[in-house]
């Protein structure tokens, strides 16, 4: 029973202090879900699709906003590939938290995305500006996993 006595097996205390650090993660944890609680509950029951027109001469106009939704998705995912990338060439730590962060949002689906970003966007702004804003938010997230 000699090994037992070794420094291999000593049992160390891993408890410490509780800190700041620790209780601002604490009260930010419950803050984010005493407002998802809160947006959920007040969240509309029925929420309507945007009105379209089917007219042929309608359809120059919607090829127009779909253009402008890429667009606007591009430059957003180019200026987030370009900040992210910086970030983690730069500092060893942040590139130990970033790509491991990383790896783990691509594996989600996208479309797994959807509900959650559309329910939360028509939660706090106009449905119309929610389902534009849910569209660009989910052409981003498939284009900046393919530019990271």
């Amino acid at each position: 029973m000699q090994f037992l006595k070794s420094p291999i097996y000593e049992l160390k205390q891993t408890t410490r202090e509780f800190r700041w650090s620790d209780a601002f993660v604490l009260l930010t944890i419950t803050a984010l879900l005493y407002l998802g609680v809160h947006f959920g509950f007040h969240a509309p029951e029925v929420v309507k699709g945007p009105g379209i027109v089917l007219h042929p001469a309608a359809l120059p106009y919607y090829a127009f906003r779909s253009v402008i939704r890429m667009g606007a998705a591009y430059l957003l995912s180019l200026l987030f590939t370009l900040v992210y990338g910086y970030a983690a060439a730069r500092s060893r730590r942040a590139e130990q938290i970033l790509l491991p962060t990383l790896d783990v949002l691509q594996s989600v689906p996208i479309l797994s995305f959807l509900p959650v970003v559309l329910l939360g966007l028509s939660a706090v702004m106009h449905e119309r500006l929610a389902a534009e804003l849910a569209s660009i938010v989910l052409i981003f997230t498939s284009q900046v996993w393919n530019m990271t």
